[in-house]
């Protein structure tokens, strides 16, 4: 299980964590030689950390999956959702190409743009709205803090209603060529 450091870290202290996290699967493990371990993982459930042994050498959870719902009307969000993401990717590309181009000449080629197009490809959401309410999660570009109270919401449904409003204040933030304000806590170095 996952679950996002609050406060402290996972080396040398008990720190502070969450109590929803994601139960992972490991896909792929490296040993490092002095100890450390470089895992990629891939989320799979939601879940309730209960209760957390740090006496070992790695903390042991105890943890009670969360049963996916889909909310009411989550199969029209995901539509929503799907146009609100075209637009935000949108504000993306002219957002990067807009910072790129700053002290280019008009008369230079306008590379930018199609490597962009390369880079950002459309993105299909899953129609399944538990699906298509973590791919949007993954998707945008947000502080962790807000991430993690997307993984909190009881159901996809309403994780759409609150993505799709997010998608909207990140194309408008973006369209107005500002960046969103990051708590600092979100800056700091953190060696997990």
């Amino acid at each position: 299980a996952v679950s996002m450091i609050t406060s402290g870290s996972d080396v040398g202290e008990q720190p502070e964590t969450e109590e929803i996290g994601t139960i992972c699967e490991v896909r792929s493990a490296e040993r490092f030689t002095d100890g450390r371990w470089l895992l990629l993982v891939a989320g799979e459930q939601r879940a309730r950390i209960t209760v957390v042994d740090w006496s070992p050498r790695y903390a042991i959870a105890t943890v009670q999956p969360i049963v996916e719902l889909a909310g009411d009307g989550a199969i029209g969000l995901v539509i929503e959702a799907q146009r609100r993401l075209d637009a935000y990717l949108a504000s993306v590309k002219r957002f990067v190409v807009r910072g790129a181009s700053v002290g280019v000449s008009a008369n230079e080629p306008g590379g930018m743009s199609a490597s962009l197009d390369e880079i950002l490809k459309p993105i299909v959401l899953p129609a399944e709205p538990v699906a298509a309410s973590y791919a949007v999660a993954g998707i945008l570009q947000i502080e962790l803090s807000r991430k993690q109270r997307l993984l909190e919401l009881p159901d996809a449904a309403s994780r759409l209603r609150a993505e799709i409003a997010l998608l909207q204040r990140e194309s408008a933030l973006l369209s107005d060529g500002e960046l969103p304000t990051a708590p600092a806590s979100d800056f700091g170095y953190n060696p997990n």
